[in-house]
């Protein structure tokens, strides 16, 4: 257990956080961008944060005037530390609540859900499943509003696929995936070059996160075929050439 200073919008909070989520807080691009949108969005709402970890955007929507937060995470220890973090910080007059399931799982009726697990082409992380599932549901604001898929050609890719922090602006964008509606599990790019960078990032009011060694690092993969195929949420070795 380490404790993280997050300076947001919404106030400065010393967070219990684990070694996983304290190298996540450290890029500052995508703990800024989505504090952002939290704050924004939360003043008056009913709050989901899906897949909370040690909770900031929980936190975060405690303190700018939601009405009620419920957080949920499935890893027990960092459900823990996301009770202490809300305990200590959220105001004593905002109702929150610890919910530890799978958010895939679920059924929350919030009007503002957040759910930051997103990776590059959105293949390991849960992110579509738990889309789909909440908007089977109910029909929420959900953030991040809008995903950008994008690429960059390789003169000369690895001869397997590769992670590598990149830099995502200036990217050849294939596709942006809106949130209010169900996101297909399968996708298909072309690949008219022998290899690619594949980018994923998310904007908000001109900042841009993505590319960073922990969230959505360019995936480099060598292109034989005409095209590259997968399915979002099955990891990369569902990714093949067409």
């Amino acid at each position: 257990m380490q404790v993280r200073t997050l300076k947001t919008p919404a106030g400065t909070f010393r967070l219990l956080v684990d070694a996983y989520q304290d190298d996540l807080l450290r890029d500052e691009d995508r703990t800024s961008v989505f504090a952002r949108m939290v704050y924004d969005w939360a003043d008056g709402a009913d709050f989901a944060d899906l897949g909370a970890g040690t909770g900031p955007l929980s936190v975060v929507a405690a303190n700018a005037g939601a009405r009620r937060v419920v957080a949920v995470e499935r890893h027990p220890k960092r459900a823990r530390l996301l009770e202490k973090n809300l305990r200590k910080h959220a105001p004593k007059e905002v109702s929150w609540e610890v919910v530890k399931a799978d958010a895939r799982s679920v059924e929350i009726d919030a009007d503002v859900v957040v759910c930051e697990m997103i990776d590059t082409l959105l293949l390991e992380e849960d992110f579509v499943d738990v889309i789909n599932a909440v908007l089977e549901q109910y029909r929420p604001r959900v953030l991040p509003p809008r995903v950008w898929i994008g690429r960059r050609p390789l003169s000369d890719p690895p001869r397997v696929p590769r992670y590598a922090p990149t830099e995502v602006r200036g990217a050849e964008c294939l596709e942006v995936i809106r949130t209010d509606r169900k996101i297909p599990k399968s996708f298909e790019y072309e690949t008219p070059g022998t290899g690619y960078e594949f980018l994923t990032w998310v904007e908000y009011e001109g900042r841009v996160a993505g590319g960073s060694e922990v969230f959505c690092p360019g995936l480099r993969v060598r292109t034989p075929g005409r095209g590259v195929r997968g399915e979002r949420g099955e990891g990369l070795a569902s990714l093949e050439h067409v």
